[in-house]
C-alpha cells in the first residue's frame, strides 16, 4: 500500500507561533505519523514569530490570487523544513499576519479581521495543493481556523479528480472556541448559498466557521475520549451538543500526547539534579533548589510543596482556588503557582500571597525553565480545571514523579487514575463535583497518603511509568484515517454541468 500523504492545515504549530495546545499537537503529531510510514506536510500562516524563528525560507508560489468576496488578495507560499525534516509550508501574507499576536491583542480583543484572514489562509490550501502536484490523502484540520476548508472539499473540489480520493478530519482542540461572525461574513467564503442554512454554518443568523468543519468533515476527532461525551451535552457543548450527538458515530476522542524527550527526567536541562522512577533521590535535590531559590524558609523542606502552572482564567478552576485558599494554607503545606492571565486573578492571588509569605508564592509570569523545575521539585501538582479538553501538565506530572489532583473532567479523567477508589492502580487524586470543598478533600487525601513514603513512592513510580508518547496517538490516528479512505469512492464524481 502506498504512503498515506496528509496535510496538516493548522492556524498555528509549536515552536513557530502558540497560543495553547493546538500548537504543541500540530507540531509534534506529524513527526509521530512520519515515524509510522505516513508522508506528513504542514501548512500554517507566516506569522512574525515564525518568520523570526524561520530563516531558511525559499519560495514556492507568488503573487497567488486568493478570492475572498469580490476582491482577490495576492499571497505567497513558502516552504522550509522542520528540525525533523517535515516539509513546513507557511501562506505569507504581512497585511494579515504580520502582528505583534495570533488572533487578537489583550488591550483590544479579537482582530477584526479574523474572518478575512483565516478565510485566505482556507482557500490557499487548494493553491499549495496543485502548485506541489501534491494531493494529499486526508486534510487533517484544527479548530476553527481551518474549518472552511472541509466545507470547500466536500463542496468545491468534488469534482476535481486530484481530490476525489482524499478526506477531511477535523480536530476539535476547545470547542468554545468557534470563529462566529455576522450574516454578511458569509458573502466573503463564495460558497453556494444554501451553505448559510441550519444545515450549514448558519449559527442564530450568524456565520460560525467552526459549524463548518462540524457539519462537511468525513471524520470527527477530540484530544481526549472524555471529552468527545462531554461536549454532546448541553453544559459543554457550546450550542453545537445537538448537531454532535447528530454525528457521534463520526465523532472519537484520542488522548493528545507529549513530546517525551523534551520532558525527560533523565535528560532535562531545566533540572539542578536528574532521576528515574528507579531512583528518585533526584527529586528531593529539585525540591530543595526550587524551595531555596523562590525564598520559602529552611522549614518548608519537611512539608509537601503543591504547584499549580495555568493560564490564569475561571476555567482553570481558580474560582475554586480563591475559596479554598484560605484553608489550604492553615495546612502543613507551601504552594507555588506560576501563570499570567485574567487581572483580577492576579491581584487576588497577589493579595493572598502578601498575607502568607512564607508558604505561598504567586509568579506571574511565562518561564519555561521554571516550568520544568516547579514540575520536578513539586510533591503535588493542582489542576482544578471546571473543563479541560485534554491538559498536558497532569501528563508531565505524571512523568516528572509529581502526583496530580484534578477535576474529574476531559483529558484529567482519561490520564489519572484515582488512588483513593483504585489503591493498587491509582496514579493521582480526583474529585468528581466541581466545588470547592471537593477540592479540599482530595488535597488532603493527597496529603494523608503522602505521609506514607512507601505508598507515596509507589504512586509516583506508577505515574512514572505510564505512556503518554505520541506514538500511541498517533496509531489512533493512523486508523482513522484509514477508516475514513476506505469509505472514499474509487472513481471521479461526474463534472458538473456548465
Amino acid at each position: 500500500m502506498s504512503k498515506i500523504q496528509i496535510l496538516f492545515c493548522a492556524s498555528e504549530v509549536s515552536p513557530y507561533a502558540k497560543t495553547g495546545g493546538l500548537a504543541d499537537v500540530a507540531g509534534a503529531l506529524p513527526e509521530a505519523l512520519r515515524k509510522l510510514g505516513c508522508d506528513v506536510r504542514i501548512f500554517m500562516p507566516l506569522y512574525r514569530s515564525a518568520r523570526e524563528k524561520l530563516k531558511a525560507l525559499k519560495p514556492l508560489a507568488e503573487d497567488s490570487p486568493i478570492p475572498i468576496g469580490i476582491h482577490d488578495y495576492h499571497v505567497h507560499i513558502l516552504r522550509t523544513l522542520t528540525p525533523a525534516g517535515i516539509p513546513l509550508y507557511l501562506l505569507e501574507k504581512d497585511e494579515f499576519f504580520d502582528r505583534s499576536h495570533l488572533y487578537g491583542t489583550p488591550a483590544h480583543g479579537d482582530y477584526e479581521d479574523n474572518a478575512e484572514r483565516f478565510i485566505a489562509f482556507s482557500r490557499a490550501v487548494h493553491t499549495l495543493c496543485v502548485r506541489l502536484h501534491w494531493y494529499p490523502s486526508i486534510f487533517h484540520l484544527h479548530d476553527w481556523q481551518t474549518a472552511l476548508v472541509a466545507a470547500y472539499h466536500r463542496l468545491n473540489w468534488r469534482y476535481d479528480p486530484n481530490f476525489i480520493h482524499s478526506g477531511t478530519v477535523f480536530t476539535i482542540h476547545n470547542l468554545a472556541y468557534q470563529g462566529v461572525f455576522p450574516a454578511d461574513y458569509f458573502s466573503l467564503t463564495q460558497l453556494p448559498p444554501d451553505v448559510f442554512s441550519f444545515r450549514g454554518m448558519e449559527f442564530w443568523g450568524q456565520c460560525n466557521f467552526l459549524k463548518a468543519g462540524l457539519v462537511y468533515s468525513d471524520m470527527l476527532t477530540t484530544v481526549s475520549p472524555r471529552y468527545s461525551q462531554e461536549i454532546q451535552a448541553s453544559e459543554f457543548g457550546c450550542g453545537m451538543d445537538g448537531l454532535l450527538r447528530d454525528r457521534h458515530n463520526s465523532l472519537v476522542g484520542i488522548l493528545n500526547g507529549i513530546d517525551c524527550e523534551e520532558w525527560n527526567t533523565e535528560a532535562d536541562p531545566y533540572l539542578p539534579a536528574r532521576y528515574s522512577m528507579d531512583d528518585l533521590e533526584g527529586k528531593r535535590a529539585c525540591k530543595e533548589v526550587l524551595l531555596s531559590d523562590l525564598g520559602f524558609p529552611e522549614g518548608s523542606r519537611r512539608k509537601p510543596l503543591l504547584g499549580m502552572i495555568s493560564r490564569m482564567a475561571a476555567q482553570k478552576g481558580f474560582d475554586l482556588m480563591g475559596e479554598i485558599l484560605d484553608n489550604l494554607m492553615d495546612l502543613p503545606v507551601s504552594l507555588v503557582i506560576l501563570g499570567t492571565g485574567d487581572a483580577a486573578i492576579e491581584k487576588s492571588l497577589k493579595e493572598m500571597e502578601s498575607s502568607f509569605p512564607d508558604r505561598l508564592r504567586i509568579l506571574t509570569a511565562f518561564d519555561e525553565a521554571l516550568a520544568h523545575r516547579i514540575e520536578a521539585g513539586a510533591d503535588i501538582f493542582l489542576m482544578p480545571s471546571r473543563y479541560e479538553p485534554c491538559g498536558l501538565n497532569q501528563m508531565y506530572s505524571l512523568r516528572y514523579g509529581t502526583v496530580p489532583v484534578v477535576h474529574a473532567t476531559g483529558g484529567l479523567e482519561d490520564s489519572v487514575v484515582d488512588a483513593v477508589q483504585n489503591p493498587d492502580t491509582g496514579t493521582g487524586f480526583k474529585f468528581a463535583d466541581y466545588e470547592p470543598f471537593a477540592f479540599l478533600g482530595s488535597i488532603q487525601a493527597a496529603l494523608d497518603l503522602y505521609r506514607n513514603r512507601d505508598k507515596w513512592r509507589e504512586i509516583q513510580r506508577r505515574g512514572m511509568g505510564q505512556d503518554f508518547s505520541w506514538t500511541r496517538s498517533a496509531g489512533q490516528y493512523l486508523n482513522i484515517y484509514k477508516n475514513v479512505l476506505a469509505r472514499k469512492p474509487k472513481r471521479p464524481s461526474p463534472i458538473p454541468p456548465a
